[in-house]
């Protein structure tokens, strides 16, 4: 029996040119030609190569494009978890840019900040580096509407509170004022327990 492999060839790759035959071959033979899987992990310089550029203004999807990877793995590499203790994280946003993230320790009064820009007028606290209870208490204050406005019942009524309590009408608004265009994001952590099993 005699097979034409040309013909054959011509069935199976689409091509009987023998140049585009050791490509298909080469491709065959790579581990990963569609580089599926794991993504390779970036070392400290890299992160904090990550963290100028995002001080520098860029948003984290142009981050992840500079370095061939998601906006997710980015993320994960930027925002590890609070200390123990601390269970609530804010950050201060400037449209898709994050600009301080704020730790908050709600049992001992204690807050601890990480400033992502170089643009003091974008940090939440401007040029403080070690904000107190009462600087954050002031800054929640800030991102609120006046306790003296007239209608201020009203706006609790439509936000669904009974009280003035600046931490949960910024977790309602989002912290956003007319004035700037600035926003918090909110996230929540579990106390870890500190009894031993």
């Amino acid at each position: 029996m005699n097979t034409d492999y040309r013909k054959l060839c011509m069935d199976l790759f689409g091509t009987d040119d023998v140049n585009e035959l050791k490509k298909l071959a080469k491709n065959i033979k790579a581990k990963n030609p569609r580089n599926a899987g794991r993504k390779k992990k970036f070392t400290q310089n890299d992160i904090c190569k990550m963290q100028a550029m995002i001080a520098n203004g860029m948003t984290i999807n142009e981050v992840a494009a500079q370095f061939g990877t998601s906006r997710q793995i980015v993320g994960k590499y930027l925002n590890t978890k609070p200390e123990a203790g601390y269970t609530l994280r804010m950050t201060y946003m400037y449209q898709q840019h994050p600009c301080t993230l704020i730790d908050v320790d709600f049992l001992n009064e204690k807050i601890k900040i990480e400033n992502r820009t170089a643009d003091i007028l974008h940090r939440a606290f401007g040029a403080v580096e070690e904000p107190t209870w009462d600087d954050f208490e002031w800054f929640l204050k800030d991102r609120c509407f006046p306790a003296t406005r007239g209608n201020v019942k009203d706006i609790l009524l439509g936000l669904q509170l009974t009280d003035y309590d600046p931490l949960q009408i910024v977790e309602k608004t989002k912290g956003r004022t007319a004035e700037d265009d600035m926003w918090l994001k909110f996230a929540y952590y579990p106390k870890e327990s500190t009894i031993n099993a």
